[in-house]
């Protein structure tokens, strides 16, 4: 089986910024109510949200399969005198010695829909009691505008409901988004979700 890191690598090298560098707005929107604790960033690419979370005081670690996106993210933080955290590895690696976060972000990030549930669950375990999750990813009527040409590989409302079913869904709606330089502005689906007090 090939290594997944290898494309992404292959991806990353193939140009100077895969991905804006602008946060998700939405994420800056959901993130400035909250008090600065422990993040987790899934998949963070280049960092762009990391590198957010990390300026207005949040713990970050930024977890990615692919090193070079992780190294420019390294780079753009030692620049800016941020602390960041890392880890190249899937999410299942990482939850395997990982403690639990305050804050959670999946941004963007788009295997099939029975990988997307294995997600959700590895990261429901890793969400604090009281903690956010924040998601984000392209719509399913993003389908032959932006994102994957897999309809499978685009999210739904119906999903997010059935997978946070005992969580509090504090935000579901489709909005129109931008995550990288080359597509317009095409329906993503947002999400914030709390983990409730046992």
């Amino acid at each position: 089986m090939q290594d997944p890191s290898n494309g992404w690598n292959d991806r990353y090298l193939a140009s100077e910024h895969l991905w804006i560098q602008d946060p998700d707005p939405t994420l800056v929107e959901a993130t400035a109510k909250l008090n600065p604790a422990t993040a987790l960033d899934i998949g963070a690419g280049e960092g762009r949200n990391s590198i957010h979370l990390a300026r207005n005081h949040w713990s970050v670690t930024s977890v990615d399969l692919s090193s070079v996106a992780l190294g420019r993210l390294e780079q753009n933080a030692e620049r800016l005198g941020l602390k960041i955290d890392t880890f190249c590895g899937s999410l299942a690696e990482f939850s395997k010695s990982a403690g639990q976060f305050d804050l959670i972000v999946i941004a963007n990030i788009h295997p099939s829909l029975s990988e997307r549930k294995e997600l959700y669950a590895l990261a429901k375990n890793l969400l604090a009691e009281g903690g956010t999750l924040f998601l984000i990813g392209h719509h399913k009527n993003s389908f032959g505008i932006a994102g994957p040409p897999d309809p499978d590989r685009l999210l739904g409302e119906s999903e997010v409901t059935e997978a946070f079913s005992d969580m509090e869904i504090e935000r579901l709606e489709e909005i129109s988004d931008i995550c990288d330089a080359a597509h317009d502005p095409a329906p993503s689906l947002v999400a914030v979700i709390k983990k409730p007090l046992s």
